[in-house]
């Protein structure tokens, strides 16, 4: 009788438990946008990923159903580097793709970083075919990420165009866009390795 218990406790997946959700602006803050700086690493340099929510486990509060836990690591060495962005240009936007019972999310990442600079240039060299993993900062301080163990992010193009524009007034640089397919949606609430792991 007891290992037939043990098995249908293993059959049962948990749910998220449902609570009401009230206005939650701590402070009243709920600027839009991103910050002037993300943060990006190679997809393969990581050591670690943080956890998702174990829903194997039983039932799972809203706010867990929204986290990550932990932090991400990388190989020894290895860190994430900042990119800076001109002011109001960022964007971090979530859509839903999918059919019905097969819904799942694109989180898209998009940037204008000025001049052409040959870092900028080689930076768009690098990544237009490779894995990478981002950080990305809003303004409200939370912090979300752009990889996972399955999946990483990945250069979709220059939607607002790289160059020189036609006009003396014309605001030279990159534009870029990178994306990534998950099956659900968090926050990080982990460290940002910004020096080399040992």
């Amino acid at each position: 009788m007891e290992r037939i218990i043990r098995s249908l406790m293993l059959l049962y997946m948990g749910k998220v438990t449902l609570q009401s959700i009230n206005k939650n602006l701590p402070g009243g803050a709920n600027m839009g946008g991103i910050t002037q700086t993300v943060y990006v690493a190679y997809w393969d340099d990581v050591d670690t990923w943080p956890t998702e929510p174990d829903f194997s486990a039983g039932d799972v509060a809203m706010g867990a159903a929204g986290e990550l836990t932990g932090n991400l690591t990388l190989k020894s060495t290895k860190q994430f580097f900042a990119i800076y962005l001109t002011d109001d240009t960022g964007e971090f936007k979530i859509d839903t793709v999918g059919e019905k019972d097969g819904k799942s999310f694109v989180k898209h990442l998009s940037f204008f970083h000025p001049g052409l600079g040959k870092e900028a240039l080689g930076f768009l060299n690098m990544a237009k075919n490779e894995n990478l993993v981002f950080i990305v900062p809003d303004n409200n301080g939370n912090l979300f990420l752009m990889g996972d163990a399955l999946r990483p992010a990945t250069f979709e193009g220059s939607p607002d165009g790289a160059g020189t524009g036609k006009e003396t007034a014309a605001r030279a640089g990159i534009s870029t866009e990178f994306t990534y397919k998950t099956k659900n949606v968090y926050q990080y609430t982990g460290a940002v390795p910004l020096t080399p792991a040992v």
